[in-house]
């Protein structure tokens, strides 16, 4: 007996872990996603990090490893698209957006696509 109420408490401790986890992500609406923008941006992009200003209008300008790229965005139901001259090859790549904590997480039907927070102006110049 000693061991089945230690395994309930255990598999209740995780619901409410699983709970509270759920609770800080906040799935964004296309109104919401609107907002973000413009802006600036420091992103994490399969472990490489990006600075992008987001412009109302759609016009995206990334900065990595000294390069820079331009781009554009836009919201297609409420997912969240962006297409790069070079780095998409003008391919839009489209995911759904949620916030988790200070980061927002851009995820597709394969994962996690990208995450990314707002930074200062003087951040994109560093």
């Amino acid at each position: 007996m000693p061991l089945l109420r230690s395994f309930a408490s255990i598999l209740a401790l995780l619901a409410v872990f699983s709970m509270s986890a759920q609770a800080d992500t906040l799935r964004l609406g296309a109104q919401s996603i609107k907002n973000l923008f413009p802006g600036h941006y420091e992103a994490r992009v399969q472990g490489y990090k990006v600075l992008f200003s987001a412009h109302r209008g759609g016009k995206l300008v990334g900065q990595a490893f000294g390069r820079e790229d331009r781009g554009k965005w836009f919201v297609k139901g409420s997912r969240l698209c962006v297409a790069w001259r070079k780095w998409t090859k003008g391919k839009a790549k489209c995911g759904t957006v949620s916030k988790r904590g200070k980061w927002y997480v851009a995820s597709d039907a394969k994962g996690q696509m990208l995450s990314f927070r707002p930074v200062s102006v003087l951040a994109l110049k560093e």
